[in-house]
């Protein structure tokens, strides 16, 4: 997460303008510092003095710049590639394979309800999914990789094996909706982090080989379906589902882990070495009574809760056109991704094909992702990644984006049966998916643009 809170101080200041009771410059500072002044509770704040004029950026010793090493290799790194892989088959896999237990549902269990309605189960599955992704990436930092994914792990093979008893709409909402959902937001920080601990030179190829495991499980669970669904059933099929699931995330649990105590270090080292480069260019701390610091506790606690939300979100990107173009291209691609995903069965049975025929055509979309997922990593590590924030921001770049990404997810599945009217023509549903994915390349397309035009140039 983002360290720079220069916004968050400036605010603080603001409040607590008239009530500093003693401001120091730089050399009383060395001297307290010296002496143990700034003790005893007193909360202490940022302010400039005039004397950070007389210095300039080149003055600080780069020298002394913090140093994380990486694996990038090894037993120990292979096998948290390997577990992520796993974490990804089981995780996205599901996500990608939603369009098996849809189109069953429709057909079979929830035969008094619109397809509308039932469009809401796994248009909330993905909205809490992706959108609760803003708490466990904060879970993940603070309670590390095994903890979370322990949790996770257990709602949602228990949301699994509640979704096979299921029988009404709202039953459906909570066991698969929320519960499952909330077990493979869980999951999502550290499949997608962890690797960063590991890798830094080929972390792209390592990445890219982890999330074909999400093509691999959108692979595996329909044929699973399509093999068992004529054999034993929907409640059957969902609760083997479930054991596959049970399997495979007790062994991800066993090999998952993380560095946080390096990453913590290094953390702490950049901190530091940010306050010498304050300190250097005249940068010095006030002291506050403690009779304003009472004053001002309240006040510090809400500042707190808002530091940490804009570790996750961060609008103020948002003045950034480019990656407001990068915005746009994520959300439609995953407005649109998540209604081939999810209705491609259903849209094949529509079509006078069997239900086995649809599943089949979920199949070949997600296979076709073991390629599309792999190779543009490699692509990336090779010539260079789509650069357009800094690398202290990319924690906050990722949640503002998925923030929107999940309000998408959210409509996207309603908005798409409500195009297909009462009759269940899916031609309208197709032309809308098509329209906003083209919308969503130009968009990537005009990103790029912005960078570096259309050359085969790093950006």
């Amino acid at each position: 997460m983002s360290e720079d809170r220069s916004t968050n101080i400036e605010s603080v200041h603001s409040l607590e303008e008239d009530e500093i009771t003693q401001t120091r410059t730089k050399s009383q500072c060395h001297q307290d510092k010296e002496t143990g002044i700034a003790k005893n509770g007193s909360f202490k704040e940022l302010a400039h003095t005039d004397s950070a004029s007389a210095t300039s950026d080149s003055d600080i010793d780069q020298d002394d710049k913090p140093h994380m090493d990486y694996p990038d290799g090894g037993l120990k790194a292979s096998t948290i590639v390997l577990a992520c892989w796993i974490g990804f088959v089981s995780n996205f896999g599901l996500i990608n394979s939603t369009g098996a237990i849809e189109s069953r549902v429709q057909q079979y269990i929830l035969t008094e309800n619109t397809a509308t309605e039932i469009s809401w189960i796994f248009s909330i599955f993905s909205f809490v999914a992706f959108g609760c992704n803003l708490i466990s990436g904060r879970l993940f930092d603070k309670y590390g990789a095994k903890t979370i994914s322990i949790i996770g792990s257990i709602l949602l093979v228990g949301g699994l094996f509640a979704t096979a008893n299921c029988r009404t709409l709202v039953e459906f909402i909570l066991g698969f909706g929320i519960c499952c959902g909330v077990g493979c937001a869980l999951l999502m920080a550290p499949n997608v982090s962890v690797i960063g601990h590991y890798f830094d030179k080929h972390r792209g190829i390592a990445m890219g080989i982890a999330m074909s495991g999400a093509s691999v499980g959108g692979i595996v669970w329909p044929l699973l379906c399509l093999g068992l669904y004529g054999k034993v059933g929907y409640t059957w099929t969902i609760r083997i589902l479930a054991f596959a699931m049970l399997l495979l995330l007790g062994i991800y649990c066993i090999l998952i882990d993380d560095r946080r105590k390096e990453v913590a270090q290094y953390s702490t080292e950049l901190k530091a070495q940010r306050l010498r480069e304050r300190e250097k260019l005249g940068i010095c701390e006030v002291s506050f009574s403690r009779k304003v610091a009472n004053k001002m506790f309240l006040t510090r606690k809400l500042l707190s809760t808002a530091h940490k939300i804009q570790d996750a979100v961060d609008f103020s990107m948002l003045r950034d056109l480019t990656y407001d173009f990068l915005v746009l291209g994520v959300f439609l691609n995953e407005f649109s991704l998540l209604l081939v995903f999810t209705y491609i069965p259903t849209y094949a049975i529509s079509e006078n094909f069997s239900q086995s025929t649809g599943l089949l055509a979920l199949i070949i979309v997600n296979a076709t992702g073991v390629v599309g997922r792999y190779v543009p990593s490699y692509i990336a590590d090779k010539y260079g990644n789509f650069n357009i924030i800094t690398p202290q921001n990319y924690g906050k770049a990722y949640g503002t984006c998925y923030f929107f990404c999940a309000f998408g997810n959210l409509i996207s599945l309603p908005i798409g049966m409500a195009l297909t009217g009462s009759n269940g023509n899916y031609r309208n549903m197709a032309i809308f998916n098509g329209v906003t994915s083209a919308i969503g390349t130009i968009a990537f397309a005009s990103a790029r643009y912005r960078l570096g035009g259309f050359k085969l140039v790093a950006v």
